[in-house]
Order: structure tokens, then sequence, then C-alpha cells
């Protein structure tokens, strides 16, 4: 997006979850700036991140504070960084900040309701949301006018989300997917890859998406006790066996839902039947 609609977006390299080799930082505001996720831990694109940064004042444009979506490794690498090389504050939800703890101090807590002014116009004015699921203290920034998301790992351009247990959960996710597509965006700026035209029909398709997942993994409790890989090679024939590690965080998420829903359980030993 163009610097002139108060959005521009640097997908800057990150240590990140394929298919993703990004970590989009946002400058979100026409006039006064949030840093949106600064992740990249690596000096080349920190440079370019920071030049960006440098050169708002040339357009009248000021850098106000850093917003981090959540705590992840890959939203976060650059955020210290930027706050002693620019003097940023680093702003973020109590949660998120919890979870930092001191390896990365928060300077100010954001929750639901709170606002972020870019300028004075009607239209730059983000009202930060609390859309936990995929982590406990995540965060979107939502501009009403021109129905635009920046959305942090609620979506992805490509692919779909891990939700795994401990941080994800994934009925709470599923509410928060639906809250927002009820907002009916008009484009997403998701953490990873590029911006989402079909930002109200990508949500509802994720939505769709964990469902029919959720079904393969009904089907794959076929009475015996069975393992978490076990489960996850059954629930997830479409993904490459390499990737079973990660999608089994997301396979036990289904799981806990199915138990917290009265529809499954976990034995003493660690497997799980249909209850």
């Amino acid at each position: 997006m163009r610097p002139s609609d108060g959005l521009t977006v640097l997908a800057l390299p990150t240590p990140t979850l394929p298919p993703a080799t990004t970590t989009n930082t946002s400058l979100v505001g026409r006039r006064d700036v949030w840093v949106v996720d600064p992740a990249t831990p690596w000096d080349a694109p920190r440079a370019e991140l920071l030049a960006a940064i440098r050169a708002l004042s040339g357009a009248g444009r000021t850098a106000r504070g850093v917003v981090l979506t959540h705590h992840h490794p890959d939203h976060v690498g650059a955020a210290g960084w930027l706050r002693d090389q620019a003097g940023l504050p680093i702003l973020a939800h109590p949660l998120t900040a919890e979870l930092l703890g001191d390896r990365l101090p928060v300077d100010r807590h954001l929750d639901e309701g709170d606002v972020l002014t870019g300028s004075d116009a009607p239209d730059d004015r983000w009202r930060v949301l609390h859309t936990p699921g995929h982590a406990p203290g995540h965060l979107c920034l939502w501009e009403p006018v021109r129905r635009l998301l920046v959305a942090g790992d609620m979506v992805a351009a490509r692919g779909t989300i891990v939700i795994a247990p401990p941080d994800g959960h994934m009925t709470t996710y599923l509410t928060q997917l639906a809250r927002l597509a009820d907002l009916a965006p008009a484009r997403i700026v998701p953490a990873h890859g590029d911006v989402i035209d079909d930002a109200e029909e990508r949500l509802r398709f994720y939505i769709a998406h964990r469902h029919e997942r959720e079904g393969r993994v009904v089907a794959a409790l076929d009475g015996s006790p069975q393992d978490l890989p076990t489960l996850t090679a059954k629930s997830y024939p479409d993904v490459p066996s390499a990737l079973h590690g990660l999608a089994a965080g997301s396979a036990l998420a289904h799981l806990v839902r199915l138990a917290e829903e009265g529809r499954a359980r976990q034995l003493p030993d660690g497997r799980w039947v249909s209850a």
C-alpha cells in the first residue's frame, strides 16, 4: 500500500515457520506512525527498517511507537533494538507483556477499545482489537472507515495459522475469526505474505477449513486409543510428513476443543479416544 494511504508494508526476512520466510512490518498512520511487528533479527533488514523510519520526517511523518501483535519470536525480533536506535516505546497487550517478561519489557499496555491515532482524518484512527486464539495477547488494528485490518497472525496470505497449546486455543480462535469476518474488512495486512484483497472471504474460508479439519480429527478417533503423532498423520494426509511436527500443534488444539465439548478425552498415558 502507498504511504499516502497511511499504511506502508515492509516484508522483512525472519526465522519464521514455512511456507513464510518474512514477517510484515507495517507503518500505520499518515502523520503519527505506529511501527507494527518490527520482527527481523538480522542487521541488513534492520538497517532497511531504520532507514524507512528515519525517512518519514521528510514526508512530515513521525514514528511514535512500536506495536506488537503478540509475543512470538518472529514478531518481536527488532523491537528492543528499534527502541534503542530510535527511542520508540513498545506497546503491547498486558498478556503479551507478561509472556515477554524481562526479555523485552513493554512500555505501555494496549487493550480492546484503545485507539491509535495516525492524524486528524476520520479514516486514520486505528482501533485496537484483542483477538486471542493464536496467542493470548494477540492484537489487531482496525480502521473502520476504509475497513483496513492489520491482522498479525490471525490469517496468512499462504497456508494457515498454527494454533498450538498452550498459546493457542482453537475455540477462541474460531470465535475471533468470526468476529473479524463480521466486520467485513475490505483488505487485510497479514503478518506473513501479500495484502489480502478477498478479506472477508478469506476469513470465512479459514473458519470452514478449521471445521473441515476438525471433522478429520473426529474421524481419526476411531475408538482405539491413539497418540498425537498417529492422529496427526491421519488427520493431515495432505500435509507433507516433514511438517507433521507443526501440524501436531493444531491437531492437539482440535483435540482439546473436542475434549472441552465432551467429544474426546485424553487417557492418563497421553493417548486420545472418543468420549
